[in-house]
């Protein structure tokens, strides 16, 4: 019988959030995005009047000062870039909304016939972000079940709609790993350079958020019930230190394995 590499949660836990922008509630903008920085001729003010206007919650691009429930859930907060798509004749602006994997969700472009830079930029984003839709977050909240696979769907890009286009650039690098203590079988995944998660398929709340010290390879924990601890990573494993009734600690231990189905 075939072996075959059982579909990553990866997948699984981005389709929960990615089927359309209005599930989110929070939007962070990216400072620059390329070369081309978002806050030139004001078009990062003018997108977060946009979302504001939409009722998100616009957060910083650091998770630092981000709210509470968007710490305690990061992968509930999008990602806006605004990019510069301009050619010879036409000033355009893309803005691709990205989930916490690094994939598109969905993109806006707008053009404009004015030929000077901010002037024709600004009318450009106004006209991208004119179907852009309400929030409408409490979908959020009741994503319990974990989805079933679907090969069909894995293999072709979930085609958009008439205002949603794909965007043909969107990282694809993007890979879960699988962990596990024994019990647990945990998915790693990367927010930033600086922040990744252990989430189960099971849970739409993270079993584990690290974010980095200053010592390499050791970081801050947030475990799922709000107690902080620390981590670390160990030849190739993931350690979490877990404290015991005593007030020692004890290892718990998360080794990289690869789930397969016969």
């Amino acid at each position: 019988m075939k072996k075959i590499l059982h579909l990553s949660f990866l997948i699984l836990f981005a389709a929960a959030y990615s089927q359309n922008i209005s599930n989110y509630e929070y939007v962070s903008i990216a400072a620059k995005t390329g070369n081309f920085e978002s806050a030139k001729y004001g078009l990062s003010g003018i997108l977060s009047s946009k979302l504001k206007a939409g009722k998100y919650e616009v957060v910083s691009e650091s998770s630092d000062s981000w709210p509470e429930a968007a710490k305690k859930n990061p992968c509930g907060v999008l990602k806006a870039e605004i990019e510069d798509t301009s050619t010879f004749l036409k000033n355009k602006i893309q803005v691709n909304f990205k989930d916490c994997s690094g994939k598109t969700v969905a993109s806006f472009e707008g053009k404009s016939n004015i030929k000077e830079f901010e002037p024709g930029f600004k009318d450009a984003l106004n006209t991208a972000l004119k179907t852009f839709p309400v929030s409408n977050p409490v979908k959020l909240a009741v994503t319990n079940e974990t989805p079933k696979p679907n090969i069909a769907a894995v293999a072709e890009p979930a085609k958009s709609t008439s205002h949603q286009t794909p965007n043909s650039s969107a990282k694809t690098e993007s890979k879960a790993q699988t962990f596990s203590n024994g019990t647990l079988n945990l998915n790693r995944i990367f927010i930033s350079d600086s922040q990744f998660i252990l989430a189960s398929p099971n849970n739409s709340t993270p079993y584990a958020i690290f974010k980095a010290t200053t010592k390499k390879e050791v970081y801050r924990v947030q475990l799922q019930d709000g107690s902080q601890t620390l981590g670390y990573l160990e030849n190739g494993n993931i350690v979490i230190e877990l404290p015991n009734a005593d007030g020692s600690y004890r290892k718990e231990i998360f080794e990289e394995t690869v789930i397969m189905a016969y």
